[in-house]
């Protein structure tokens, strides 16, 4: 076990009505220590699915000289409060949150956030009040519909409903979904309460703009599925704001295929490893 795993610390933080849950991974004493680095989370089954990813991501990172921190949003994991207390504005209190016990327990003055799917719109909710010496923005696969995200998270807990019993249920789950206003407060075993439903259906890419800080941004994104198109033209509409890197990593974080699965795409975190460290 290296020097920088073995002092992998899970902590508890925040104020005394809203405890989160981190793990802090301190950098490596034997590495030059570069900005500190706040790991922002997926969304229910896609956070699941994601988690060995985001551990080994922290592993990487501490080993190149960084301190990182990745935490429980409110009402996830170990997190106090439930499903039904999630709302995106919280969250990014969240992050600031967790921003700040980095630099408390590292020292460190300058961070970088690095937020994957939902955690990617909740890193660029909590940058539009960036704290000083936030230094970097990391993106991977960034929610910026989520009229479409819903639909993705609804449709695939049909799908998963479709599959769950030996004997269909009459009517059956697809036949339900005919109805919108069916299966709505649930993403494949994850409470979604009405506010976050609103929040999440405000979040549309045409009116999508960059934050003004960090100066420094960085997105990866598939260019043929429909995120990765939203990317594109949002990059486009500043062009030479935002590092945009096309990577097909060929994950998809919501089939039954990557559940209780190790899988870590090697060239996703190689390049999210390489953009974080990035000369600013």
């Amino acid at each position: 076990m290296s020097m920088s795993q073995a002092t992998v610390q899970a902590i508890g933080f925040g104020p005394p009505d809203r405890r989160l849950f981190g793990i802090y991974h301190p950098a490596a004493p034997i590495a030059s220590h570069q900005a500190g680095v706040v790991l922002c989370n997926a969304f229910g089954q896609e956070g699941i699915r994601a988690h060995r990813m985001m551990r080994v991501l922290a592993e990487r990172l501490a080993r190149a000289g960084h301190a990182v921190m990745r935490f429980d949003y409110f009402g996830t994991g170990d997190a106090m409060g439930d499903d039904l207390d999630g709302d995106l504005f919280g969250w990014a209190a969240d992050l600031h949150e967790a921003d700040r016990e980095l630099r408390r327990r590292s020292g460190v003055s300058h961070t970088a956030w690095l937020g994957m799917r939902l955690g990617a719109a909740v890193a660029l909710r909590a940058a539009q009040t960036a704290p000083v010496g936030l230094s970097r923005l990391v993106l991977w696969d960034p929610v910026l519909d989520g009229v479409r995200y819903l639909q993705h998270l609804r449709a695939c807990h049909v799908a998963s409903l479709e599959e769950a019993f030996s004997l269909p249920p009459v009517p059956a789950p697809a036949e339900l979904a005919r109805d919108p206003a069916q299966f709505q407060d649930e993403a494949i075993g994850f409470a979604l309460s009405v506010p976050m439903r609103e929040q999440l259906a405000s979040l549309r890419p045409d009116d999508f703009r960059w934050p003004a800080r960090p100066a420094a941004i960085a997105v990866i994104a598939d260019p043929d599925d429909a995120d990765g198109r939203d990317v594109a033209l949002a990059c486009a509409r500043e062009p030479g704001r935002v590092n945009n890197v096309a990577l097909h990593h060929g994950t998809d974080w919501t089939s039954d295929t990557a559940d209780n699965s190790a899988l870590v795409p090697a060239q996703a975190l190689m390049q999210l490893v390489k953009l974080v460290g990035a000369p600013r």
